[in-house]
This record gives structure tokens, sequence and C-alpha cells, in this order.
């Protein structure tokens, strides 16, 4: 299967520093949480190395609903080497009967911070959507798009969209170091503690339907698996064939 997401993914190398804080980097706490906060506004914790090359990244188009904006970040490794390891995307399409779907997730991979919570896996998937159209461009890409940031470590967001034939999907999803994840979806908001898979069915009416899905502990290698088995339930199935479908 082609993907079809273009993706860039903003992970950068932390760079030491003589004035690294020395803290139990295992566990996140509040303490932790106001010293991210302080060190935002404090100049001197900025990695302005890691700022110039963004600033030189130049236009990076139209990924999602938000444009993509340059702020000066706090060095990463002012939370504890290992605090951020990477992050990314899985991104494909598949055919359910006579209907296209398109799915992308982001990932955050094993570090510091949730490493107690991940045990042996490499990474935790914490968003997932799955969209039917009516449309796919194989050749230039431009029906769909993503990013997702490591910007504002220790907490990550992705976001993305897709277009049908005559509406247009925007989402976005972040998730914090405390555990907490959250996505908007043309404006409707999912606590994606209740359920990190999101389903998406545009109508003929440019209204949508969605269906939220508790999925197990999902990672960058099992993704694709589980969705192939999703997408053949009845329930899901049924969900995608409802009246007034595009």
């Amino acid at each position: 299967m082609k993907r079809i997401f273009y993706v860039i993914i903003l992970v950068i190398s932390t760079i030491s520093c003589s004035e690294k804080k020395t803290i139990n980097q295992n566990e996140w706490s509040e303490t932790k949480r106001l010293e991210y906060l302080h060190n935002v506004n404090d100049s001197t914790t900025w990695d302005w190395e890691m700022f110039e090359r963004d600033k030189n990244n130049g236009d990076l188009g139209n990924l999602g609903p938000f444009r993509v904006g340059t702020f000066p970040v706090p060095k990463y490794d002012l939370l504890g080497e290992g605090s951020f390891k990477g992050l990314g995307n899985v991104g494909d399409k598949f055919t359910m009967k006579n209907k296209t779907l398109v799915m992308n997730s982001f990932f955050i991979k094993k570090n510091e911070f949730n490493k107690s919570r991940l045990k042996t896996r490499k990474d935790e998937i914490f968003f997932q959507i799955i969209i039917s159209t009516d449309t796919i461009d194989n050749i230039n890409y431009n029906l769909s798009g993503g990013i997702v940031i490591s910007r504002n470590h220790p907490d990550y967001l992705g976001q993305g969209f897709i277009k049908t034939k005559n509406n247009r999907i925007d989402y976005v999803a972040f998730q914090t170091p405390e555990n907490n994840a959250y996505a908007i979806i043309n404006t409707r908001i999912f606590d994606l503690n209740y359920g990190k898979t999101i389903l998406i069915a545009p109508q003929k009416d440019k209204t949508l339907k969605s269906l939220q899905i508790k999925s197990p502990e999902l990672t960058s290698d099992s993704i694709l698996d589980y969705t192939k088995r999703l997408i053949n339930e009845n329930k899901i199935i049924e969900f995608f064939e409802q009246n007034k479908k595009i």
C-alpha cells in the first residue's frame, strides 16, 4: 500500500550544556511542570542554535489547521537527559468494500518520562484517525498532509488534514507527560483517554459523523495490522455504510 501522508517531523538532537539542572529525570512531577513553564519565559535556557535552524526551514506549507510557528524553546535536556527520544507518525490508506479509508497516527518513543508505563514497548500511539474519502491523489499527494512536532517538549503535538470532494477534515492532537491526550477534529473535542482511535465519516451534505474507539495499547509496529482488523469488524463497516454517506 502506498503511504499518502506527507509528514515532516520536527525533532532535534539535544545539545549538552553546562547549565543543565540536576533533577530526578525518571518521573514527571508538578515541580518539573513549573520548571518547564519558567524556562519557556527565560531566554537564558533557550536553544538558540535550534531556533536559527527552525527559522531557516522556511514555510512548511499547509499541513493542518494551524500554521507552524517558530518560537524559541528551552533546551530539551534541561528536563533531564533522555527525556526526549523522538516521535513520528504512521499513515496509510485502506479499502473496505467500495470505500477508501485514510488513516494517520502519531506516536512518542520511549523516554525517561514514559518508560515505566511503556515497559517493553519501544513507543506508543497516542492518536489515530480513520476517515472515509471519495477522492485520492496518489501522484501529487496534495489531498492530505500532516506534521508532528516536538517543539513543545515534553508536550507533543501532531496535526493534519484530508480533503474530500466537497469538504476538508482538519485535526490536531496532543499528549502531555502527565499522560493526558486530546484531539480536535473540525472543532469537536475528543478526550483520548477514553479512546485513541477516532473514525470520521463525511456525509454528502458536508456534515460529519464520528465514532470513538477504545483501542488497545498500540505501537508504530502494530498500528497497521490493528487497522486492518478493525475495519473488518461489523460495527465499523456499519458505521462507514450509514445513509447519506459520500
